[in-house]
């Protein structure tokens, strides 16, 4: 049976659970979709598996198996074999997923893949790609790669490559086309690239 709506009042401590079933609007203290297509999900305590949602609102966000086109979080988001279009949480841990644009206060990704990854704190890449990374914050890579690297400062430990790489401090071997020596060179270039980045996601998201 399709149910378009299903809300509870914010100040309830129930739960709402919807399983097989395709809905529009989903609002309650606590949220579990599962086998389903939702259009908007709101709540404190979101979990998603085997699920589709086009907007989520959160506290705290775990997916599995799920994707999700918009995420905007103040918690925590942790995402197993699924995937993010963009997502803005504080913390994100990605594990055999993917995501598009993140812009977070820290990330973890482990054999995942990512587009851009926005951080005000560290991120940490275990055996994943990223096309390009800007971090306040330091940088961890194992085994892992990435298109543009911007961060305070670059830990690296085997088997990790970068092509353009900008930080004030790198410790370990990390391949870089483009090392900070040659940073100053490629800052026009970087500064394009970065307000690109920054006028797509006004414009488009």
């Amino acid at each position: 049976m399709a149910v378009n709506d299903v809300t509870s009042s914010p100040t309830d401590v129930g739960e709402i659970t919807v399983k097989g079933q395709d809905i529009n609007n989903i609002q309650a203290k606590n949220v579990s979709v599962s086998g389903a297509k939702a259009e908007y999900v709101q709540g404190e305590k979101i979990q998603i598996s085997q699920a589709g949602v086009n907007r989520v609102e959160g506290q705290n966000v775990e997916v599995r198996q799920g994707g999700i086109q918009t995420l905007r979080n103040s918690g925590s988001t942790t995402i197993r074999q699924g995937g993010v279009i963009q997502a803005k949480t504080n913390s994100l841990s990605l594990t055999q997923g993917g995501v598009i644009l993140a812009e977070t206060t820290e990330a973890n990704l482990t054999a995942s893949s990512a587009g851009a990854i926005l951080s005000s704190g560290d991120v940490s890449l275990d055996q994943s790609q990223a096309k390009a990374v800007f971090a306040r914050g330091e940088v961890t890579m194992d085994q892992s790669g990435s298109g543009i690297l911007m961060a305070r400062s670059v830990k690296t430990g085997n088997n990790s490559g970068v092509v353009l790489l900008i930080a004030g401090k790198v410790d370990g071997d990390v391949k870089a086309v483009f090392g900070p020596a040659a940073s100053a060179a490629f800052g026009a270039a970087f500064a394009v690239a970065f307000s690109l980045i920054l006028w797509i996601r006004r414009r488009f998201l």
